[in-house]
């Protein structure tokens, strides 16, 4: 397992996978973080379900709870998904366009291992994106704050287990998302075809869906990895939005090492 892992982050610690990834998702953070904290007010123009406003853009008091760090987090989870399921995606399915995967088959035959070898350099890729873009949003939240007016003050409260445990949920979101790309990827044997699969569902799907049914969005696996690394919301709690969440993740997983396990290698 050792040589399959070492293999794959070789591939995986490219510059394309690097900047192409990793440097989209900081900037990402960067600059959602700027919109949160010029957008607060000190009021929303409407309420939503949760107390603030229907927009989605959070008030000052908000950002001003202990925890509120975090709050552009929540914002650019989303991005930072779709870019983890593209980084995924293009990974798997890459082996396929290019022939190699007969190669690494016939290097590794037990198909399970040489699959789960490379599952656990993206995981471990996906673990540096996410502690890069959470580092930023923190890193830019204090400056932020007090150039807008905002009070920090209520951040020192438990600073530490807030800023683990946002991490936590970020990166069992992203971890997931990630998945899902793999999971598209070995079933189509495309990265083009599981991109647009994947961000077709995610964007424009499940929107028609929570605008028919939408009391079923939040269950939905784009609505729950949204509200898990919010920390749940008024329509999921927490534990509802953490169990389906890895509910998905063991079903994108158990089908990405099935398929690729019982399935003919054509290309």
């Amino acid at each position: 397992m050792r040589n399959v892992v070492r293999s794959e982050l070789i591939r995986v610690w490219r510059p394309a996978f690097l900047y192409g990834g990793v440097g989209v998702m900081a900037v990402a953070a960067a600059l959602v973080s700027v919109f949160i904290y010029t957008s607060a007010h000190d009021v929303g123009p409407t309420s939503g379900p949760t107390g603030g406003p229907a927009n989605g853009i959070p008030t000052v008091g908000q950002i001003a709870e202990p925890g509120g760090f975090l709050t552009a987090l929540g914002t650019v989870s989303g991005l930072v998904g779709l870019v983890l399921l593209v980084v995924w995606a293009i990974a798997v399915a890459g082996d396929y366009s290019s022939g190699l995967v007969r190669l690494l088959v016939q290097a590794e035959p037990r198909r399970v291992k040489l699959l789960a070898g490379k599952f656990l350099a993206l995981v471990a890729y996906t673990l540096v994106a996410t502690a890069a873009t959470t580092l930023v949003v923190v890193l830019v939240s204090h400056p932020l704050a007090r150039l807008e007016g905002i009070s920090v003050q209520a951040w020192k409260t438990d600073f530490f287990p807030h800023l683990l445990g946002g991490y936590f949920n970020f990166v069992v979101a992203a971890l997931v998302w990630g998945l899902i790309g793999a999971m598209l990827a070995v079933l189509t044997r495309s990265s083009a075809l599981a991109i647009g699969i994947g961000i077709g569902y995610l964007l424009v799907v499940e929107s028609l869906i929570g605008i028919i049914a939408p009391h079923a969005s939040p269950y939905l696996p784009a609505g729950a990895l949204s509200a898990l690394v919010m920390g749940g919301t008024a329509r999921i709690a927490w534990a509802t939005a953490f169990g389906l969440v890895i509910l998905y993740g063991v079903v994108a997983a158990s089908v990405a090492l099935l398929a690729f396990r019982r399935r003919d290698i054509l290309s």
